[in-house]
């Protein structure tokens, strides 16, 4: 990564939370829910955290965060599906769906030149309707270039694998 570009670091978890400039995360790394209902929606319970870098170059700018809901579906190709119904102001209709955060990240007095700024944010999705079992994806971009992307699947908790170890 150059000094002067954004980076995002994304990951699906059971628990995030920002405090104190801070991100806290617990449960993190999943790539496999399971949903209690065989029959549409399949509601699904995580959160997804992000840590942004955003470069010195970038600061003090308006930029535009998205996250975007894809399932993954093989008849067909990816399709959007809604996260969100709320669009910030001056934000193109097209974008409904999506989650969009608008951002201007300041330069603090007590950076250095150069310096880049760190910008956490939990995003908790309790519940999510999801409209098939399979797998879907995240696709969060800033400014319109994509930045990260994190897959998982949904199957139903009949078909959830167990996983056993045995220690010797």
């Amino acid at each position: 990564m150059s000094p002067n570009e954004f980076s995002v670091e994304a990951m699906l978890c059971d628990f995030a939370e920002v405090s104190g400039n801070k991100l806290f995360i617990s449960g993190a790394g999943i790539n496999l829910l399971a949903t209690s209902r065989a029959e549409a929606p399949h509601p699904v319970n995580f959160a997804l955290a992000l840590l942004v870098r955003i470069p010195w170059t970038a600061t003090n700018q308006q930029h535009t965060l998205r996250v975007e809901l894809m399932s993954d579906s093989a008849d067909g190709g990816p399709k959007r599906v809604p996260i969100n119904n709320i669009l910030p102001p001056n934000v193109d209709e097209s974008e409904r769906g999506n989650v969009i955060a608008l951002f201007n990240a300041g330069r603090s007095p007590m950076m250095q030149v150069g310096e880049e700024t760190l910008m956490p944010i939990a995003l908790a999705l309790p519940g999510l309707p999801l409209p098939d079992i399979g797998s879907y994806f995240l696709d969060i971009s800033i400014d319109g270039t994509q930045m990260d992307r994190v897959s998982f699947r949904i199957t139903t908790v009949l078909n959830m694998p167990s996983v056993s170890a045995q220690v010797a």
